[in-house]
């Protein structure tokens, strides 16, 4: 449901009113209200980001260490996997080999 609107005089200089112009169908936006409207939400949040940019900073840390640590498990993971798969390989090739356990474990030390 759209808010109710307040009607303001609002001054632009022929430059600003074309750029409005120009640009209110890239932010896919039809009046030049509502491009005007979504426009001092952006600067609103930019002006906030840049008073709280201790916070963001440490949040884009946090985030960051977040996902490295879920990069780091996913790896782990597959290189056990791989490390199984592996293992269980050597096993049917020394038994397709008729290598016996004791020889299998010297070959294994080596």
């Amino acid at each position: 449901m759209l808010e109710q609107r307040i009607k303001t005089g609002l001054a632009l200089t022929q430059k600003h009113l074309a750029l409005c112009d120009e640009n209110f169908r890239k932010a896919e936006v039809s009046p030049r209200n509502a491009f005007v409207e979504k426009a001092i939400e952006y600067y609103a949040g930019y002006l906030n980001a840049e008073q709280n940019s201790r916070y963001f900073e440490s949040a884009f840390a946090s985030k960051a260490q977040q996902k490295v640590e879920q990069i780091g498990k996913s790896l782990g993971t597959g290189q056990f996997k791989i490390a199984v798969e592996l293992a269980l390989i050597s096993h049917i090739l020394a038994a397709q080999a008729k290598i016996t356990d004791a020889d299998f474990r010297c070959l294994r030390d080596k």
